[in-house]
Formats: structure tokens, sequence, C-alpha cells
């Protein structure tokens, strides 16, 4: 059976991919990735050049994983409202599940690797224009009251990534996330001002 060397290389992005999870970039060494992958450190280097050029791979696969999954759960709800309420349900409580990417996105220090700007770049000009479609329907739909879906995608979206970490720092429980989350929903669709009837 012949190994194809995209195969090769794929393997050690799904081990690397753990091995930077559990430690972290800077406490991953080459020498971890080779005795995880089952391989010697110079057969490693033979498929990557460096740590770094492994970590932007499993980066980009992960980037590309959420993509998928975010893509999923704005495609799937009925109305424009329940896309936008499974979009933040989503974002807050599962980004983290592509753990290394996270890092990229909120770890300063990471954001020296030359490849980290273009990656955050890229996601987030992608994710702005998918909340920007879902506000452009559901403005058309009649069903939200916003004047410019730009604006709105801006402010969903730079909102979300500053409560991500307020949120998850916290030891709070499944079910008190999920009751906070439902909370950041309905303040968001509603506001906090009482409305008269």
């Amino acid at each position: 059976m012949v190994v194809v060397k995209s195969e090769i290389r794929a393997d050690i992005v799904n081990v690397a991919r753990k091995v930077f999870s559990r430690k972290g970039y800077r406490h991953t060494t080459m020498d971890e990735i080779a005795r995880a992958a089952r391989m010697g450190k110079s057969s490693i280097y033979y498929y990557y050049k460096s740590k770094e050029d492994i970590f932007e791979a499993v980066v980009v696969k992960e980037a590309q994983e959420l993509k998928r999954q975010l893509i999923r759960v704005i495609s799937s709800g009925n109305t424009p409202i329940d896309r936008l309420r499974d979009y933040i349900m989503f974002r807050l409580y599962h980004v983290k599940t592509v753990s290394n990417f996270y890092a990229v996105l909120n770890e300063d220090d990471l954001g020296q690797m030359k490849f980290v700007r273009r990656v955050r770049e890229k996601f987030e000009e992608e994710e702005f224009k998918m909340v920007r479609e879902v506000l452009e329907k559901g403005m058309s739909d009649g069903a939200f009251v916003i004047n410019n879906a730009e604006i709105g995608a801006m402010a969903f979206t730079t909102m979300l990534k500053g409560l991500e970490l307020p949120l998850f720092l916290n030891k709070y429980t499944r079910a008190e996330k999920e009751n906070l989350l439902d909370d950041l929903v309905r303040v968001i669709f509603y506001g906090i001002v009482k409305r008269e009837d």
C-alpha cells in the first residue's frame, strides 16, 4: 500500500492538533509531535520545516472546520431570527472546540507569527459576511428593525468576540452557561428598555 505524502502531512496535523491543544504552542516541542505521530523527528522535518509550519496547518484546518460548522448552523434555521439566534449560541458556546484557532484569535503573543494575521482576517471577513447576509434577509423579511446590515454585522461580530472570554473563563456549569446565553440572546434581540404596549 502506497501512502501519499498529503496523507502523512494530514496525519501529522491531526496528531499535532491534539498535542498543541493539550500543551499550547509555546510548550510543545517537535520531539513531542514526533513521538505522538510515532515518527522520527527528521521525518517530521521532511514534511514540515518547523513547529510554526505545523501549527499554521493546524490553525488553518480548525478555521476551515469552524467556518463549515458556522455555515451549517446559520443555514439550518427556518427564519432569520432562528439563524441569528443559532449563530450567537454556537459562536459563544462552541468556538472553543477548535482550541488552537481560538488561541490564535485571542492570544496576542501568537500574533507575532506571520500567518496569524492572514488567518484571523480571513475568518473574520467570512464570519462578518455570513452575519451581514442573515441581517439583510431579516431586514427584507421585516423581522429586523435596523437601518444598516453592515453596521449590524460589525456590532454582532465585535460584541461576540468580546463576550467569549468573560463567559468561558468563569467556572459556570453547563446549565448556568445556557441560562446566561439565553439571557444574552434576549438582550441582543429585544434590548433592555421596557417597551410600551
